[in-house]
């Protein structure tokens, strides 16, 4: 029986390295999310002026895991941005989900999965290349997280 975390065979581990090296640096590919999770924000407020996001937590860089995790890559999760306590029509949220749509695909997140989608309760992901993903929600709150997926640092 394989180990629970066993590394990343070495052929593996190079094809995963090659794929990192045809990708934006982590730095421009934090500002690339960062500007995706801006522009689904500013989405918001044209469209409900009550919302007044915040940005809770700090971010958080780590290691990147399998099978990146002998590439030197690393990844970044963004705050969390949450606009609390607003209400969100059925017909808004749809142009959410669009402004999310379209920013999220200039960065490659084209897999979209949805988690829940009933009114009043929805949570949606946008996900792209070595793990980077936009995942937007509501239930009472509306949140909106980015994280880079694996990348290499600008050298």
């Amino acid at each position: 029986m394989a180990k629970p975390y066993e590394p990343t065979p070495s052929t593996a581990a190079t094809k995963a390295l090659t794929d990192l090296k045809t990708l934006p640096s982590l730095q421009d590919t934090q500002t690339q999310v960062q500007g995706a999770v801006n522009e689904i924000s500013s989405a918001v407020t044209a469209l409900i002026p009550a919302a007044h996001f915040e940005d809770l937590h700090g971010g958080a860089t780590d290691k990147c895991e399998q099978p990146y995790e002998q590439t030197g890559g690393k990844r970044y999760f963004l705050p969390d941005r949450v606009a609390a306590n607003i209400a969100v029509s059925e017909a808004d949220w749809d142009k959410i989900l669009q402004a999310a749509k379209a920013s999220a695909a200039k960065l490659g997140a084209t897999d979209i999965q949805t988690m829940q989608d009933q009114p009043g309760n929805h949570n949606v992901g946008f996900y792209g290349p070595a793990g980077l993903f936009i995942k937007v929600g509501y239930q009472g709150n509306l949140g909106i997280s980015g994280y880079t997926g694996c990348r290499l640092p600008a050298e």
